[in-house]
C-alpha cells in the first residue's frame, strides 16, 4: 500500500470524528464568550481575536488532556503486560 493512499484513507476515517470534535470546541468558546461577555466587547474587531485566542487555549487544553489520558492508558497496560510476565515466569 501506497504511504500517501493510507494517509488519505486515514484523513477520510477521521475526519467525521475531527470535525464533530471541533463543532463541540467551538460550541464551548461561543458559550464562555457569550458568559464572560454578555453585552459583547465595545470594539467589535476586537471580537474575532478573542475568540481565537480562546480557541487556542481550549484546543491546547484538550490535547493536553488527551496526552495524558493516553499516556495514563499505555501505564496501564505497561504494569498489566508486567504483571502476565511476571506470573508466566513463576509458572
Amino acid at each position: 500500500m501506497d504511504k500517501r493512499r493510507v494517509v488519505q484513507w486515514f484523513v477520510d476515517w477521521t475526519d467525521g470524528w475531527n470535525s464533530e470534535f471541533h463543532r463541540a470546541i467551538q460550541s464551548k468558546v461561543l458559550a464562555e464568550f457569550k458568559t464572560q461577555f454578555p453585552n459583547g466587547l465595545r470594539n467589535e474587531e476586537d471580537t474575532e481575536p478573542w475568540i481565537r485566542k480562546m480557541s487556542d487555549f481550549y484546543y491546547a487544553r484538550m490535547t493536553n488532556t488527551a496526552m495524558l489520558l493516553v499516556a495514563g492508558a499505555s501505564v496501564m497496560v505497561s504494569l498489566c503486560a508486567l504483571v502476565v510476565s511476571i506470573v508466566a515466569l513463576k509458572h
